[in-house]
């Protein structure tokens, strides 16, 4: 049975709720107009709810004060108060105001839904630590005789407060937390706090020096390769000062080293930024036999580096499409880069559609699409499978074969060492230099900043656009000038079209 809305709400494909209203049909002569349709700024049925009856309220006390106006005067002055209420600071303070209500509301009920999350994950780490403690207790007094009991406690060494930490930290996921939780405690966090301890030894946390932590900044700044970069370095330090912050907030240590678990002075910038293609690079990547003879054993290998070539999407966001992302908006094909089902994105602003290159469509992008199944759930590379341990992460095969491609053709700074059979140098030519490519073409073309920002699915970094509350971004600009900005850009390379027979599915 489908869920029926309340009187004056819609809902558009995107999940956001619109207040609808029918002109009057005395009124809709006057105005030329048939029906208003403004966003409510939220998916929330019962938030809307409220707001779509006070603009209803709204919009009726307006029609009330038309029908009184003499009728010598009604075909003249319609149309002009029509534009002065719909532009008034009243209407739109109303407007603007129920958007920051249900803003606050919708965070305060996803604030109090992570509190409570929070708590109880905290209070199973809490048991399962205890379990631990009371198995480790046993251990050290069985191994170590001239210990005596009450000189140490378990739950203060720095491996048991890296738990606590870790916890607490996956607990609160987006909210202030580590959005992917095991994945980035394993492989962001850990390994730095692990040298640590391997430095220093596991010991309580409260008895750490000022000699310790210099003598892990000094491994880190001296001891590491030279060609690590210092921003590399610093991240390191901040990473594993994170935890003594915490510890310091957690009243477990007085001091947290602030000033030693950072890069001393002012850190150099990264200069290895990833380079764009070159024109010539693009002919070799896509002019070579195995795009001309359709040799790629996967549907994956030929589309998504032409994917990522004229749309800068994200590897991942690349490899996670699905069948509902392939649609038609204005008239125009489109491709929209969304989470939720299973799919990731890196940040809100990743959000966007972006319309679907003339190119891609006479390579057959299309008939591909439509050639994987009517189910919209289906993805349209079902041959690459989702990362164990990070999940909603295709990205990891497409990398690798997307690399050694690329190797193949010679492209990037790394060689390969005949001795020990290993990729050496410095590379600054990967797959997300196809992000670099298409946002300098799309400056060549004279795209404006803000356009180019939105299709790239950046963060705005001006006043005015990174507080944009204009509704749904995704509609920020219209689809149409959006196609117009992607159509401008060109790239001199003889495409070949796609072949499915060319492999088996």
């Amino acid at each position: 049975m489908s869920y029926r809305l309340p009187a004056h709400l819609h809902r558009n494909r995107h999940g956001m709720l619109y207040f609808r209203l029918a002109i009057p049909n005395d009124i809709r002569i006057l105005l030329g107009q048939r029906e208003i349709y403004r966003s409510l700024r939220t998916s929330s049925v019962r938030q809307a709810a409220d707001s779509a009856q006070a603009l209803r309220i709204v919009f009726a006390a307006f029609f009330k004060r038309l029908r009184t106006l003499p009728m010598s005067e009604k075909e003249k002055s319609a149309s002009e108060a029509w534009d002065e209420f719909v532009q008034s600071p009243d209407l739109r303070q109303l407007i603007n105001n129920a958007g920051k209500k249900i803003a606050i509301e919708e965070q305060q009920i996803q604030l109090d839904m992570r509190e409570a999350e929070i708590a109880n994950l905290l209070s199973e780490q809490a048991n399962e630590n205890a379990r631990h403690e009371h198995t480790l207790s046993v251990v050290i007094k069985a191994k170590s005789d001239n210990l005596a009991p009450d000189t140490i406690t378990v739950s203060d060494t720095i491996t048991a407060i890296w738990e606590l930490y870790k916890a607490e930290r996956i607990a609160m996921g987006t909210a202030g937390g580590w959005k992917d939780g095991e994945h980035s405690a394993k492989y962001h966090h850990w390994p730095h706090i692990r040298d640590f301890i391997n430095l220093i030894g596991d010991k309580p946390i409260a008895s750490v020096t000022v000699d310790d932590v210099e003598k892990f900044q000094k491994f880190i700044l001296a001891d590491r390769p030279a060609e690590e970069s210092a921003s590399n370095k610093n991240k390191r330090l901040l990473r594993v000062g994170g935890l003594f912050r915490w510890a310091k907030v957690k009243r477990k240590i007085n001091d947290s080293f602030a000033e030693f678990f950072r890069y001393p002075g002012k850190a150099p910038k990264n200069k290895n930024n990833y380079l764009k293609f070159s024109s010539e690079d693009i002919k070799v990547l896509f002019e070579a036999d195995e795009y001309r003879n359709n040799l790629f054993k996967t549907p994956s290998e030929y589309w998504i580096p032409l994917l990522g070539l004229f749309t800068g999407g994200r590897l991942n966001e690349i490899a996670q499409l699905t069948v509902l992302d392939i649609s038609t908006v204005d008239g125009i094909k489109t491709i929209s880069i969304l989470d939720g089902d299973g799919k990731r994105l890196k940040n809100n602003a990743s959000r966007r559609i972006i319309p679907i290159h003339s190119k891609l469509l006479e390579l057959g992008f299309m008939d591909f699409v439509k050639s994987i199944g009517k189910d919209n759930k289906h993805r349209l590379f079902p041959e690459l499978k989702a990362s164990k341990s990070k999940a909603g992460d295709y990205g990891k095969e497409p990398s690798r074969k997307f690399t050694a491609y690329r190797r193949r053709m010679n492209i990037g700074g790394d060689e390969l060492n005949p001795t020990t059979g290993k990729w050496e140098g410095k590379n600054r030519k990967v797959f997300h230099s196809f992000r670099s490519t298409l946002i300098s073409a799309l400056r060549t073309a004279d795209v404006p900043k803000d356009r180019r920002t939105r299709l790239a699915g950046h963060e705005y970094s001006d006043t005015q656009d990174g507080n944009y509350d204009g509704g749904d971004t995704l509609t920020m600009f219209s689809i149409k000038t959006l196609q117009a900005d992607i159509e401008s850009v060109f790239f001199d390379a003889e495409f070949t079209p796609y072949d499915p027979k060319s492999h088996i599915r």
